[in-house]
């Protein structure tokens, strides 16, 4: 199936489920004219061009690939040569089967069956359009006959423009070294409490913010917008991505820190790592909702 578009009068989406069940397009009316939310990917040809993509069955890096679950060393196979570690996991790189698709909302899924990563798991992930607002939702089925590491979390690459700020009560962040491995817990920028938010193109970020109070705004001064973000209360981390010079800012909700599984072993407590029962579930969700700054809009 090629891509699918969910719109209404005042907002469109565009998913590619065969490019790891990926957003290409999300845009809003604000103001009068249709903003693009999140960086338009509608030529993208590959799931690193796309506009936001499903973290499971964990987010960020594994240290090289290698962890010690149950008594068992696991090694993965490298995902995103030439890095050194394994990244995102498994759902950006495959192709997501089409479940339902009804109006506004569409759901996918995929199934794994257990490989290098010993674990079999069933994941579905739904998106729905209401008015200008984006939901996204996913849910992980555990199908192993035992337990099984797990983590989630969405990588959206909003629009970003020169003024484009982010604030959200966040105090405490994940350093780390040249290989966005974390190394210890350091002081956040304070901008990001600031009312006017941290000026993206003020700071190179690539870090988990732990202790994430579940909702967080995104500012476009040049559009008199804003959107606000909300997850679900198991997204205790968010990880701020925003290269240098780059034209988005990645604002990920998840489950966990980056490497998480190593860092629990390791004895580093609130990781946000689950280990998840046969046949237990585990659900995320995100809404993203665009607004005018302008009163009486």
């Amino acid at each position: 199936m090629s891509c699918i578009e969910l719109k209404n009068e005042v907002a469109k989406l565009v998913i590619n489920p065969k490019m790891g069940g990926s957003i290409l397009h999300y845009s809003a009316m604000i103001n009068g004219k249709f903003r693009d939310v999140f960086r338009n990917a509608n030529d993208a040809n590959s799931i690193h061009d796309s506009a936001s993509f499903p973290l499971v069955p964990f987010s960020n890096r594994i240290k090289k690939g290698q962890f010690n679950w149950q008594q068992k060393q696991i090694t993965l196979p490298l995902n995103h040569l030439p890095e050194k570690h394994v990244i995102h996991g498994h759902g950006w790189q495959t192709e997501w089967q089409v479940i339902s698709h009804c109006g506004s909302e569409v759901t996918l899924e995929y199934k794994h069956k257990a490989d290098a990563w010993p674990f079999s798991y069933v994941v579905r992930q739904s998106f729905k359009l209401i008015d200008t607002r984006l939901k996204m939702s996913m849910t992980l089925t555990n199908l192993s006959a035992e337990n099984m590491p797990a983590g989630l979390g969405f990588h959206p690459y909003f629009t970003r423009t020169k003024k484009c700020a982010i604030h959200a009560e966040l105090s405490q962040m994940w350093a780390v070294d040249n290989e966005c491995m974390p190394t210890q817990i350091t002081d956040a920028p304070e901008d990001f409490k600031y009312k006017q938010g941290l000026i993206i193109n003020d700071a190179v970020l690539d870090n988990a913010l732990i202790n994430f109070p579940y909702q967080a705004e995104i500012y476009w001064p040049e559009w008199q917008a804003k959107a606000d973000i909300t997850t679900s209360n198991n997204c205790d981390f968010l990880v701020l991505y925003s290269p240098d010079k780059a034209d988005f800012v990645c604002v990920e909700p998840v489950t966990h820190c980056t490497d998480a599984i190593n860092m629990a072993a390791m004895g580093e407590k609130n990781t946000g790592v689950k280990s998840l029962s046969p046949q237990e579930k585990m659900h995320i969700w995100m809404n993203i909702s665009p607004k005018s700054l302008i009163k009486g809009i």
